[in-house]
């Protein structure tokens, strides 16, 4: 123990040296659960039951988003998109309340970062799990790691070909095009959800980045990596 010593850490501010943080952290969180299951009979019934359900949401999730992206009803994605993002946005209001912030208004985009981007990292950190390099660069290197890349491009590509899946039958199978009240559903809903990632896209720009920029510009890490 020394009283005077100091420890640099960051937060990744690049999606790529998240993800691959993310990534990481993902496959200790798996070790240390197959571990943990065998002592479930000694913890509390409730312990054991929040266990497999965090074990487990990630496979719900996808099961459900791969259903729901090949139901053949194009208003029900949209629907579920933006229940999903509502309930993100009262969070997130609530978590400005509590801390007194504006920013916290960005935590409503931790929803779609966990659907495009943590859900499909898991698998590949399952896969991965035995591989235990850093898996991230140093503060000072461009990152290089590209493969966390890959279990997304393919989780896309399932949701790209779950749209045009929908849309093909909805155009063919009478029973699954939509009524009327549907159609002014899905353009007023639609407008909505894209209006809304417009003005979050605008505000990240002008407002986070430019703190990010002059934060960057004050730190001193000479000597470290």
């Amino acid at each position: 123990y020394t009283a005077r010593s100091k420890c640099y850490s960051e937060t990744p501010a690049q999606f790529l040296r998240w993800l691959n943080q993310q990534t990481r952290w993902t496959k200790s969180y798996f070790r240390e659960w197959l571990y943990n299951s065998l002592w479930w009979h000694k913890h509390h019934l409730w312990m054991t039951y929040e266990s497999v359900i965090a074990g487990i949401f990630p496979f719900f999730v996808t099961a459900t988003v791969v259903r729901l992206f090949f139901s053949c009803h194009l208003w029900d994605i949209v629907w579920v998109l933006i229940c999903v993002q509502l309930i993100a946005t009262v969070k997130a209001l609530y978590a400005c309340l509590l801390r007194g912030n504006p920013i916290m208004i960005f935590m409503s985009l931790y929803a779609i970062l966990y659907m495009g981007g943590l859900l499909p990292s898991k698998y590949f950190a399952l896969i991965t799990m035995n591989k235990s390099s850093w898996g991230t660069s140093g503060r000072k290197k461009v990152v290089g790691n590209y493969i966390p890349l890959l279990p997304l491009s393919i989780w896309g590509a399932i949701l790209l070909a779950g749209t045009l899946y929908t849309i093909v039958m909805m155009s063919l199978c009478t029973s699954c095009r939509l009524i009327e009240a549907e159609k002014t559903y899905l353009i007023y809903g639609s407008a909505f959800y894209l209006a809304y990632w417009a003005l979050m896209f605008c505000l990240y720009w002008l407002w986070v980045k430019r703190i990010c920029r002059k934060r960057t510009d004050t730190y001193d890490l000479k000597g470290y990596t």
